[in-house]
């Protein structure tokens, strides 16, 4: 499935289902280890191996809960299911700290995280913009430099196709495009003024897993928790204090108004304020935050911040925080086009069947509830999320 560049449309959202690590990521000389039946088995405590064993629908489902079964030399182990197709993952072990033999860690590494937890059928995001003179550009946060940097980045429409094209991670590419009503307030001008402003800037990691957490406990599959996330800061703050710092530690010290702070020293001013961990996670990121590297935007967060900047969320554009959105909440969002005899002459749209635009990909996508939720303010600021359903509250 294929197709020429849409220049019939003004400015449309790209959804890319991919298959592989990452799109672009240019992932993969790891060792490919076959799924077997001793897989299914975890390397677990009895206290977490039954409440997973009791939460799993069917065998084909498994989710990545664990790796499972230890691979020689840091392999890599595959397999399929229901909900993500070619999954994967993988556990670095480390070093201990302490002369003792034996003690140390792992760093488990897994594709699917951001889809398992927020339920998204998607896992990356670009969005198509023309500018002055008609020229076609893909605006992305994700797109990997020549440095190999995860970057904010604005290459024209053939150069980013061509790349899609020969993307040895097999992606599913969808076109949505805007509703004429929509795309007749977008300011332009505003629009290519924040792109620019953004173009070269890192990826979003600081707030990241932010815009997943906006509940105490109906934001995490089991066994995840919250002092399991702790548990798992901690253990990396050890491991890569630098990544932790730009992962979660300057986000957290935006919650609580301090600066430089790490992890230790925002447990303890978390305990003198009489607040939980919790708590603290749940505390909705900030548009306007400002991070030692600038504003931070994952993929989603930066096509929204500019939907935002182009007068879309008028007049509630000051209640909505963007980077509280996940991929699932932004297609979820009542702004695309709902006209199928609308759509262009060459979409690929199942006979009429999808009310978007499949471009690339040889299975065809599908976005449950999608162009559904009319905008309103402080959206998905308290919003659950837990599978199988991934049930969704009106208001949250």
């Amino acid at each position: 499935m294929s197709t020429s560049s849409p220049t019939a449309t003004h400015l449309v959202l790209l959804l890319l289902s991919v298959l592989g690590l990452g799109f672009g990521s240019g992932y993969s000389h790891a060792l490919k280890v076959p799924f077997r039946v001793n897989d299914v088995l975890p390397v677990l405590p009895r206290q977490i191996a039954w409440p997973v064993l009791n939460n799993l629908h069917a065998a084909v489902d498994l989710m990545p809960y664990y790796v499972g079964s230890v691979t020689p030399a840091n392999g890599t182990i595959r397999w399929k299911g229901a909900c993500f197709y070619d999954n994967e993952a993988r556990i670095d072990f480390t070093h201990g700290d302490r002369d003792e033999p034996g003690l140390g860690g792992g760093v488990l590494y897994l594709k699917t995280l951001e889809k398992w937890v927020t339920g998204a059928f998607a896992g990356h995001t670009a969005v198509c913009l023309k500018d002055e003179q008609g020229n076609l550009w893909v605006g992305e946060s994700g797109h990997e430099n020549e440095k190999g940097e995860e970057v904010i980045a604005v290459i024209p429409w053939d150069e980013w196709w061509a790349l899609s094209l020969k993307d040895d991670s097999n992606p599913q590419i969808a076109l949505l495009p805007l509703h004429p009503d929509v795309r007749a307030r977008f300011n332009n001008t505003a629009a290519w003024e924040y792109v620019r402003t953004m173009a070269g800037k890192p990826y979003g990691y600081h707030n990241m897993i932010f815009s997943w957490i906006d509940t105490i406990a109906d934001n995490y599959p089991p066994p995840l928790d919250a002092h399991l996330v702790i548990s798992v800061m901690s253990m990396w703050t050890r491991v890569q204090p630098a990544y932790a710092a730009n992962m979660w530690n300057e986000a957290l010290n935006k919650r609580l108004e301090t600066e430089d702070l790490d992890l230790y020293g925002i447990l303890a001013e978390v305990e003198k304020r009489g607040m939980s961990f919790d708590e603290l996670l749940t505390q909705p990121e900030q548009d306007e935050w400002v991070y030692s590297d600038g504003k931070s935007t994952t993929c989603v967060a930066f096509i929204l911040q500019m939907y935002k900047e182009a007068g879309l969320f008028d007049p509630i554009a000051s209640s909505i925080q963007v980077t509280e959105f996940t991929i699932r909440d932004a297609y979820m969002l009542k702004i695309f086009e709902n006209n199928q005899t609308r759509l262009p002459s060459w979409c690929s749209n199942r006979d009429g069947r999808l009310s978007f635009c499949q471009i690339l990909g040889e299975y065809w996508m599908e976005f449950p509830e999608y162009n559904s939720i009319e905008p309103y303010a402080k959206m998905n600021e308290n919003c659950p999320s837990l599978p199988p359903i991934y049930d969704r509250p009106s208001q949250c």
